[in-house]
């Protein structure tokens, strides 16, 4: 018997057509990953499932995703399976948007009628109005052939209760059209911001089928993500310095902010978003290197001795008048087409750093009209090592600088830094990308409480020499330096001596000049800097000059200032 009915069972089971059932079913945006370029987009869905095949359909995915990039994932009862995953772009129609933008449409044509007739209306009672005092004051003013009708006292009053009664009737009129006309004004404006509000309409959606094999019924959970291009974040800061007191250290607050911008054709409502600094769309591998040969020619005589011989011998029949300036042109044309040829390397950028997630706290939405969404990343704290920057011989200002490193396990992007100096506004200035353990510098403005001046000391030309005269030239300033702090303060300050890079000219410093800290700074030749740390109330004066010596028949250019 049982066998019986466990045949009549499979008998059944396979006279049963096993065709696969489409479900339609909608998804929201759960979770965004931003990349500086790019993001990866995470869609859920859920759905109750049928036992045996079930093709999931969702059409609400935005038609510039990035179809190969589309992966599933899902939870359920057990022996849920997930097989293919199909996708293709499908066009959908806009009925619904079509309808909202000719409802609006029609409100703003119907108020502008209002309006319209409410300009009649204070038309009309400005008329009354005028009208009534132009009969009111016919009765108090008779002409001259009506002086038997004058009015008296008794019908004075009569009138004048008339005429004020009817211009409160008509002042009360214009007042309420005024005012249901500013009403209008309000409201045709913000139904004009709702119909440019209105999202464009998305022609083009990525339709996903999913194909799916259930057990036995049940509810299933799932996750479709993808890849956008039209999206991606850039990092921002605020550098707040706070001045020290004596004896105290310098802190920094670096506030790391982000600006989040997406027109990907759908909105990221109330989602997980995380920031990421890979960069998925950039370079994998390092760049290739080919091989690079010397190119040897022949001297050029050489070779428009040959090319005129080969001239020669092809056009042995032709003038030489008429031949020369012909093949000459070509020539040169052809040399003209040799220069256009050199192709000059450039220097290829990569930047290169550790990756790092910034997961935003809460739930996050950004439209996707490209409107910028600015969220906080994190505060760190920094003692600062503060230094006074002078260039006198370009700006008599000291400019405060802050050196600080970097701290945390995270790069830092480069971004823009509004900087702020105990809570004033300085302007803004520039961070490179850091790694963690990076030392980083920020200027923030001219520091008004030192002083600095450059004052030239000497300046003189002549020549020197018993056997052979040469020229010569010295100059000399003091730089003078005054901190009126009451800390301490390192300072550093930069000049220039000329350099020469030929063997008759030579440069050499004065005597008397205070020796720089650094030659050739940052290698640059004949740039110098003095550092030291100048107390509170103290003054320091440096010494600087140089002299340059050229031979008599030499002309040199120089520009000493």
């Amino acid at each position: 018997m049982r066998l019986h009915f466990a045949t009549l069972i499979l008998f059944t089971t396979c006279l049963t057509p096993a065709f696969a059932a489409d479900l339609k079913s909608l998804s929201h945006v759960d979770a965004v990953t931003v990349y500086p370029s790019g993001a990866e987009v995470t869609r859920v869905t859920q759905a109750h499932l049928a036992t045996g095949e079930t093709t999931l359909i969702l059409e609400d995915l935005p038609g510039e995703l990035d179809a190969r990039s589309i992966r599933v994932e899902g939870a359920g009862g057990e022996g849920l399976e997930i097989g293919s995953v199909d996708s293709k772009l499908i066009y959908l129609s806009t009925d619904a948007q079509d309808a909202e933008r000719k409802r609006l449409e029609k409100e703003i044509e119907i108020l502008g009628d209002e309006r319209q007739a409410l300009d009649q209306t204070l038309s009309d009672a400005d008329y009354q109005k005028r009208l009534l005092l132009s009969l009111a004051d016919k009765q108090l003013a008779p002409s001259s052939e009506d002086k038997s009708k004058s009015v008296d006292a008794t019908q004075l009053g009569s009138l004048l209760d008339l005429v004020s009664v009817k211009l409160n009737v008509i002042s009360k009129t214009i007042h309420e059209a005024q005012i249901r006309q500013r009403d209008i004004d309000k409201q045709v404006i913000e139904l004009n911001n709702k119909l440019a509000g209105i999202a464009p309409a998305q022609v083009a959606q990525m339709q996903v089928a999913v194909h799916l094999m259930a057990l036995a019924e049940t509810d299933g959970t799932f996750k479709i993500k993808y890849r956008v291009g039209n999206a991606g974040w850039a990092p921002f800061y605020d550098a707040r310095l706070t001045t020290p007191e004596k004896n105290q250290k310098s802190p920094i607050e670096l506030v790391r902010r982000a600006e989040v911008m997406q027109s990907t054709g759908e909105s990221w409502d109330d989602v997980a978003l995380t920031l990421s600094t890979a960069r998925p769309l950039g370079a994998t591998a390092a760049p290739d290197l080919y091989e690079q040969e010397i190119q040897v020619y022949p001297p050029l005589e050489e070779r428009m001795k040959s090319e005129m011989d080969a001239i020669s011998r092809d056009d042995e029949n032709l003038p030489a008048s008429a031949a020369a300036p012909k093949e000459m042109g070509q020539l040169l044309s052809g040399l003209e087409d040799k220069k256009k040829d050199v192709i000059q390397k450039q220097a290829i950028i990569e930047m290169a750093g550790f990756q790092a997630l910034y997961g935003i706290q809460g739930r996050v939405s950004v439209d996707n009209s490209g409107t910028s969404k600015k969220v906080r990343i994190a505060t760190d704290g920094y003692d600062a090592t503060l230094n006074a920057l002078v260039v006198p011989k370009l700006d008599a200002s000291a400019y405060l600088t802050a050196v600080f490193t970097i701290k945390g396990e995270a790069p830092m992007l480069p971004g823009t830094v509004n900087l702020y100096r105990d809570g004033v506004f300085m302007g803004q200035g520039a961070l490179p990308l850091l790694s963690p353990n990076e030392e980083a510098k920020l200027g923030f403005g001219a520091d008004d409480l030192m002083k600095v001046k450059r004052a030239e000391v000497k300046r003189k030309k002549g020549e020197e020499g018993l056997i052979s005269t040469s020229n010569v030239e010295e100059r000399a300033w003091d730089i003078v330096v005054k901190n009126l702090h009451d800390v301490s303060i390192p300072v550093t300050v930069i000049d220039q001596m000329p350099f020469s890079a030929n063997e008759n000219v030579s440069v050499e410093p004065l005597a008397q000049m205070t020796p720089p800290t650094d030659k050739d700074l940052n290698k640059k030749r004949g740039v110098v800097a003095w550092r030291f740390d100048l107390e509170s109330k103290a003054e320091k004066i440096l010494k600087f000059g140089y002299k340059v010596t050229w031979p008599q028949n030499m002309q040199v250019g120089m520009n000493l200032e």
